[in-house]
Order: structure tokens, then C-alpha cells, then sequence
């Protein structure tokens, strides 16, 4: 038998599968230490153990922003999150000419001037409340060669050029926005002069537009495509000589034209207030047993198990067979306007809350968690989490081949404004949930 057992270990040992702990100390008494107790043997026989005691520390951490300036879209719209404050999406673009410069005859007359924005079908917040697009005119251009990240911004005129109240419902299609004739007039006199041959001369006179909700503003988000020949500022006008022949010219967001969105909160009356700081962490203690994921406002949830060394205080050779961690979402924090996402990814982390390498699991395959709804254990009603196994990543750590400074949770796509309230140890609904499989061997 000894000898069968010994054979077995080696496979397990070039699988990779599981590993093996030499554990100190007294199994059959349960004896615990700080952060672990309550042991309890499922199989006698086997001398299997589940441990769901270990203690589990989250907090929300505020990581790098995301870049923005290499999207295709804009994002646009503003709605009060019970969590997480105001959140506020801008866009900023410059324009370009169209295929050739713009050159009318000397006598063209202005007709009006319209913005046309193609709207996609994401959509995040109420889409049934009236929100408003106000469009202005920047006083500071994009710099070119620039990447953009969602919490920049470039200054733009108080004074709106055009304002477009609407629904951002999914037939929404393009939104379109007179803008002002002053604005339309300038640009045909300067075609008409011959000084809007270049992008250069256009960004002289019209550095770009600025596009914002309104103040009072508490609907949705939604994006336009930005990079795309339907985005265009289009200028109307016609000649005397054929007052009804109704002309056109299309200043694109293709060539010559540049772009990003801005994404940004106001935490000052929410619990997360204390958070200003890249790689600041504010634990759930503070934050009424709740963690925290937004990926454009660069909020994510840091998972620390720091006593998970402790296992070693269990006497024998053990196994550890499994490790899950399921964390639910917050009764009440989700619905059909305010969807959490669609999966988790996990990354290690550092002490001072760096971003590392994406934890994998035994097959090389990056450590995601699908949302899934299922029956929570505390309340027996239906509710979305995330489970992840963590069995490679506690083997890594408990063989000392990595540090034990937690792992950070961020949505899968770091650019899209879905957020979701995590429910952490201390929890009185949707606690955080891990538990650890421990077969004795010897």
C-alpha cells in the first residue's frame, strides 16, 4: 500500500495537478489559529477536510485609468450611482476635411450646419428618462501623437453651439444637432476664401467639439462611432443661381481627425469619498462590507487570503484538492438598466496594489469567472456571482513560489462602464464564500 501511494504522489507531482503540504500540528483536535478554525472532516475514511473558515479580506483598489484615444467610440451621458456617486462620460474630437478641401464658389450662401452622430446599441442606465448631448467648441486642440486616458479632458466654451434632448432607446440610430450659424457662416467664408484646403487650417479655426450631458442630467450611457464617414459635421448651403439645388460638404471623423472620451465620478458623498489616489485601497470594512468593480473608472476589488499560510499548523501530508471563491453580487445593486459584467477576470497583485500577470489555471488558461445567477446559500433567493477556482493559485502560494499579497478582480473589457457590488466576508446577505478541499495522504 505504501509503496502504491508513493507512486501516486510522484504522478501528482509531474501533473501539476495538486500539491503537496507538509502541515504541522493537530488535525484530530482541530486545533486553530488566527484566521482559521471550524475545520470540518467530510470523510472519515479518507480523512478528506473542508475548510470554509479561512478568513477573507476584500477592498476596492483604484488602478491605472484606461486608454481612450484608441477606442472607436465616444461615450456620452451621466447617471447617479447609489455607490459610486455621478458618473459622468465626455467626448472630445477634432474633425478632418473630406476626400478633397473645401473650396464653394464665391457665391455660396449658408443654409445651416449639423452634426450627425452614429449611435451603436450599448447602452448603460436608465434608457427611458429624457438626457440631453450639448455640443461644444474647444479651446484646446488635441495634440497629436497623444494617447488619451479616460480621466483626461481638453477645454472647451461654456456657450453651447446646439443641444439635443432624446431617449437613448435602441432604435435610437444617429442623432443629429443644429449648431450654431455663426459657426457654419465662419467656415463657408473660409472655404470660400480658400483657407480650409488642409486639416491644419481646420483645426486653426475649429479646434474641435466637446460633447456633454446636461448638468441635471440622470439616464444613461451610450456610445457613437467615432472614426467613421457617417461622423461628420455637415455644412449646407446653395448658390443663388439655384436656390432649391441644396448642397453639401462633410467635414468626416476619418483622416485627419482625432478622439477620446473622458469617464469620471464624483465619490464625494459615497463611501468610497476617502479613494483619490492611483493604487489607493479602501477595504470593505469601510465601505458597509461591499467591494467594488468599474472598469472605466479603473475601480477594482483586491481578494487577500492572509492566512493562508496557517494550513500548515495541520499535522501530516495533505493534498489540497480544490480551492473555490464565489462572491455575490449585492441584492439590489442590479438590474435590467444597470447589468454587472458578463465575466471577472483575476491578476496577481503586489503589496502596493500593481497589476501582475493574470492568474491561469492547470491548463494555461486565463483564470476567468462567468456571471452566473444561482440560489444564494443566506437568503434562498436567485442572485448573480462570480465563482474562481483558485486551487493553481493557493499551490503557488503554498509551495512559496509566489508571495501571498492577494489577487485583483477587473471586468473582462477594462473600457466599458458596467459596474457590480460584491458583497465581502462580513456581509449580512452576499457574503464572500471560499472553500478548500484537504485529503490527508500520510
Amino acid at each position: 500500500m505504501s509503496k502504491l501511494l508513493s507512486t501516486c504522489r510522484q504522478w501528482l507531482r509531474r501533473a501539476g495537478a495538486i500539491l503537496v503540504l507538509a502541515l504541522p500540528g493537530l488535525l484530530a483536535a482541530c486545533e486553530t489559529t488566527t484566521g482559521l478554525e471550524g475545520e470540518r472532516e467530510v470523510n472519515k475514511v479518507t480523512g478528506t477536510v473542508y475548510v470554509d473558515t479561512l478568513t477573507v479580506r476584500t477592498s476596492t483598489v483604484l488602478v491605472d485609468s484606461v486608454v481612450t484615444s484608441s477606442s472607436s467610440y465616444l461615450m456620452l451621458g451621466q447617471y447617479q450611482d447609489d455607490r459610486l456617486g455621478t458618473i459622468t462620460a465626455r467626448s472630445y474630437l477634432r474633425l478632418g476635411l473630406g476626400s478633397s478641401a473645401f473650396t464653394p464658389e464665391a457665391t455660396a450662401q449658408f443654409d445651416s450646419l449639423v452634426l450627425v452622430l452614429p449611435a451603436d446599441t450599448y447602452r448603460y442606465g436608465d434608457t427611458t428618462r429624457v438626457q440631453h448631448l450639448e455640443v461644444h467648441r474647444l479651446t484646446e486642440a488635441l495634440r497629436p501623437n497623444t494617447t488619451y486616458y479616460a480621466f483626461n479632458s481638453r477645454a472647451y466654451a461654456a456657450t453651447s453651439l446646439g443641444t439635443r434632448s432624446f431617449r437613448a432607446r435602441p432604435v435610437l440610430g444617429s442623432l443629429c444637432i443644429r449648431l450654431d450659424a455663426a459657426l457654419g457662416q465662419e467656415l463657408l467664408t473660409a472655404g470660400i476664401n480658400r483657407q480650409l484646403s488642409t486639416d491644419g487650417e481646420l483645426e486653426a479655426r475649429l479646434p474641435g467639439l466637446a460633447l456633454t450631458p446636461s448638468a441635471a442630467d440622470n439616464a444613461a450611457l451610450l456610445r457613437f462611432t467615432a472614426a467613421s464617414s457617417e461622423t461628420a459635421l455637415r455644412l449646407y448651403y446653395h448658390l443663388p443661381s439655384a436656390p432649391s439645388e441644396a448642397l453639401q460638404y462633410s467635414f468626416t471623423g476619418e483622416s485627419g481627425a482625432r478622439h477620446f472620451y473622458q469617464l469620471q465620478t464624483d465619490r464625494r458623498a459615497t463611501l468610497l469619498s476617502s479613494l483619490t489616489a492611483t493604487r489607493q485601497a479602501v477595504l470593505s470594512a469601510r465601505t458597509a462590507a461591499e467591494a467594488y468593480i468599474q472598469g472605466g473608472l479603473g475601480l477594482q476589488t483586491k481578494v487577500e487570503v492572509p492566512y493562508l499560510l496557517d494550513l500548515k499548523n495541520l499535522t501530516g501530508t495533505w493534498v489540497l484538492n480544490s480551492a473555490q471563491l464565489t462572491l455575490e453580487t449585492v441584492a439590489g445593486t442590479e438590474n435590467q438598466y444597470l447589468t454587472a459584467p458578463s465575466a471577472l477576470t483575476a491578476q496577481l497583485t503586489d503589496r502596493g496594489n500593481h497589476s501582475g500577470a493574470y492568474l491561469t489555471n492547470l491548463d494555461g488558461s486565463t483564470n476567468t469567472a462567468a456571471y452566473a445567477r444561482s440560489t444564494s446559500i443566506k437568503t434562498n433567493l436567485e442572485q448573480g456571482s462570480y465563482t474562481f477556482s483558485l486551487t493553481h493559485y493557493m499551490e503557488a502560494v503554498l509551495d512559496r513560489r509566489i508571495e501571498n499579497t492577494g489577487i485583483l478582480l477587473a471586468p473582462n473589457s477594462a473600457a466599458t462602464p458596467e459596474r457590480v457590488v460584491l458583497g465581502g466576508t462580513k456581509h449580512t446577505t452576499n457574503p464572500i464564500r471560499l472553500g478548500l478541499y484537504l485529503t490527508r495522504v500520510q
